[in-house]
């Protein structure tokens, strides 16, 4: 159920483009509508192979990532982007509803400078400052 407003992967697409993951698919429409309305062109995906799919066809800017979905968790996607030199510098956010000091697999992604946690539930301002966030240190670190 992939679901696309504007086209980041035309020339002269200026808006930062968001691919939100979740397995709960009102969760995806929620949060991609909370984005567009920030001013982000977004796309969707209800699993990790869609996921890794989309990626494939259009780069992100930024990915949020449910952890928990049952045909490839957001830790097994996270970690296929970052074994491909072509995607490893998205920037990820993950979106959990665990605690993430007990949860090894997600622990090990926390060391890493470009990757976000939000947890469920959520506001929008939290989720907004997130991508923020994340977007001006991935830029910040294309200028340097």
């Amino acid at each position: 159920m992939a679901m696309r407003t504007g086209n980041k992967c035309e020339k002269g697409a200026e808006k930062d483009y968001v691919l939100v993951v979740d397995d709960e698919p009102l969760l995806c429409r929620m949060v991609s509508a909370m984005l567009m309305r920030a001013g982000y062109d977004t796309q969707t995906a209800t699993n990790g192979r869609e996921a890794l799919q989309q990626v494939k066809k259009c780069r992100p800017d930024i990915i949020t990532l449910d952890v928990m979905m049952p045909d490839m968790s957001g830790i097994e996607v996270a970690g296929q982007l970052r074994a491909d030199p072509q995607t490893a510098g998205i920037p990820i956010i993950f979106v959990t509803a665990l605690d993430r000091s007990v949860s090894m697999d997600l622990r090990r992604f926390t060391e890493e400078p470009d990757v976000y946690h939000v947890d469920k539930p959520f506001s929008r301002e939290q989720l907004l400052m997130q991508v923020t966030i994340a977007l001006q240190a991935k830029q910040n670190h294309l200028t340097t």
